[in-house]
């Protein structure tokens, strides 16, 4: 993955929802939304630069409390106080160190007013995950932990193909029924744009689902398979009690 230098505007905004352009998320608008957020399981072993403090004028930069602010070279110096959830969602998949803290304390906004962390993160999951059916890297490819309605929700949605593809894009077949491309998908009318359908492979391999994945679809069958038992037409219909109890928790991030 190829990190670009960050932008040069080192000018404090007086707009609290201004973010400075910047080539890494420039080019990308709803319309035209960044590949990785369609790849399904994230990449293991990144070979990622190492992280100085952000410094200006020769001087380390800090925060309200006099902590470091970290130097992500794909982020921007300034960022909106109500940053588009596709956008997080781009920064939070470009490198795994980045927090939500590294993104509020590069926010123009006054510190009352910059949303908390939660709500970035709901932000996420409402305005980008859930109505482009993404997955969820934060649980990288560890162990299960506590799986819970939204992990059964997202596999889901997803074909055998896609998780074979290791991409939550579209997988367009012929008209014998065979695969033969990829087609991403927008938060507006736009006209997709196609991918081949190794393109989220390691060295043109098959994917093997991270645990996380293939521990949610074992639930889905089985909450299945059980709602099918009991006359229901979907698992969503069982009563709470066939449920797992981990989705009395909303742990997903």
């Amino acid at each position: 993955m190829t990190l670009l230098t960050k932008s040069t505007d080192t000018s404090p905004p007086t707009d609290r929802y201004h973010t400075c352009p910047h080539p890494h998320h420039s080019p990308y608008s709803e319309v035209n939304l960044p590949p990785i957020l369609f790849r399904m399981d994230s990449p293991i072993g990144q070979d990622l630069p190492g992280l100085s403090p952000l410094r200006e004028n020769g001087q380390v930069v800090r925060d309200h409390e006099g902590k470091e602010i970290w130097d992500f070279p794909f982020l921007p110096r300034y960022i909106t106080s109500n940053p588009p959830g596709w956008l997080l969602e781009y920064w939070m998949r470009t490198d795994p160190r980045l927090t939500y803290r590294d993104i509020r304390v590069r926010m123009t906004a006054p510190l009352h007013l910059r949303p908390n962390e939660n709500a970035l993160n709901m932000r996420r999951e409402r305005d980008a995950r859930r109505p482009l059916r993404l997955s969820c890297w934060t649980y990288r490819r560890g162990a299960p932990g506590r799986l819970n309605k939204i992990d059964v929700e997202r596999v889901e949605r997803w074909s055998v193909d896609q998780i074979r593809y290791n991409t939550t894009m579209d997988v367009v077949y012929t008209d014998g029924g065979g695969p033969v491309h990829l087609a991403d998908r927008a938060l507006a009318a736009h006209t997709p744009a196609t991918y081949p359908l190794g393109y989220f492979l390691n060295q043109g391999r098959a994917e093997i689902p991270s645990e996380r994945i293939r521990a949610a679809q074992s639930v889905f069958f089985r909450l299945s398979e059980r709602a099918k038992q009991l006359g229901f037409a979907s698992w969503r219909q069982l009563p709470d009690n066939e449920w797992p109890d981990t989705f009395r928790y909303n742990i997903s991030r």
